[in-house]
Formats: structure tokens, sequence, C-alpha cells
């Protein structure tokens, strides 16, 4: 069963606001699908970090994992019980997105919500929660990764053969 995850809205920088609006146009794709799209991608890169959090959450805790599954689903972190032991800082892993920060000229975009399977969307709770920040925030983080790293390698070609051939002469 999946699960709706809201997103309200996005921040994004308007060169990869562009960029965006010209793969959704080339590919079909809406935004709200690629947005999915990088946020699976995402954790699925990272599972085994979001794994380790997920887990060092509910052992602090104290509770079952399945108590800890249902809390987090049906009422967020917030609805946890405290920790019986703190988290230290060196029990923390070296978070894969640290390296992200957004830039100063970002605009807001309205979104909406999007599906994910139930250990994607427990591991992005989890993934929010220790970034401290906001679910905005922390996927806006994620497109901005995304574009970053993969739009010259992935995306570019894709939306310049929309307007020209010049793929086809063999020259990479």
């Amino acid at each position: 069963m999946a699960y709706q995850f809201s997103l309200s809205r996005y921040y994004i920088t308007p060169d990869h606001d562009e960029k965006l609006e010209a793969f959704s146009n080339a590919s079909g794709d809406s935004r709200q699908m690629l947005i999915m799209q990088y946020t699976r991608g995402w954790l699925g890169r990272n599972r085994p970090y979001y794994t380790q959090l997920a887990v060092l959450d509910l052992q602090k805790r104290e509770i079952a994992p399945s108590l800890w599954a249902n809390i987090v689903l049906e009422q967020g972190f917030k609805g946890l019980p405290p920790y019986t032991s703190p988290i230290l800082e060196h029990e923390i892993p070296k978070d894969p997105l640290a390296h992200i920060v957004l830039p100063d000229d970002v605009i807001e975009k309205q979104s909406n919500y999007f599906p994910l399977t139930r250990q994607n969307y427990l591991l992005l709770r989890t993934a929010i929660h220790f970034d401290g920040s906001s679910a905005t925030k922390f996927i806006s983080k994620i497109i901005h990764e995304q574009l970053c790293r993969n739009w010259d390698s992935l995306y570019a070609s894709q939306v310049d053969a929309e307007t020209n051939d010049d793929w086809l002469k063999g020259e990479l």
C-alpha cells in the first residue's frame, strides 16, 4: 500500500526551475512525478544510511520496531516517546546531503503529495527528523543535488534532442 507524502511547496533556483520544466516537457513526466522520482532515487541510493538512523532512533527510545513504525506513520516523530538515552553526535554517521546548501536565490513553487512505499515513507520521515529542517527544505535539497549532479550527464542531451538531431552525428 502506498503512503501519501504531503509536500505543499519546495524551493528551487530559477535556473533549476527552467531545467526541471524543460525536462518535464521533454519526458512527459509532471514536475511532481520528477520530484517523486528524485526522492525515491535519493532514498534508494542512501538506504543503508537512513536505515541506520531509524534503527538508532528506535533503540534510543527503547521501543519495538513495529510500534516505532506505526507511530511514525500515523503521528510522525512528534508522536514518539522521548529518548531513554540521548543520541550522541559520534553515533550519527556523516550525512550524505550535508554538502548541499540551497542558494539564496531560490524561488518557492507549489507542490502537492506523492506516493511512497511504507519503507521509503518511514525513511524519508527519519531523514527529515535527523536533518533538523522541514520537509520543504529537505526535499528542496534533494532536487538541488539531483539537478547539480545529473543535469549534464542525464538530462541535458534529452532536452536538446527535442529540437535538434546533432546527437546523431556521432560526436560525443
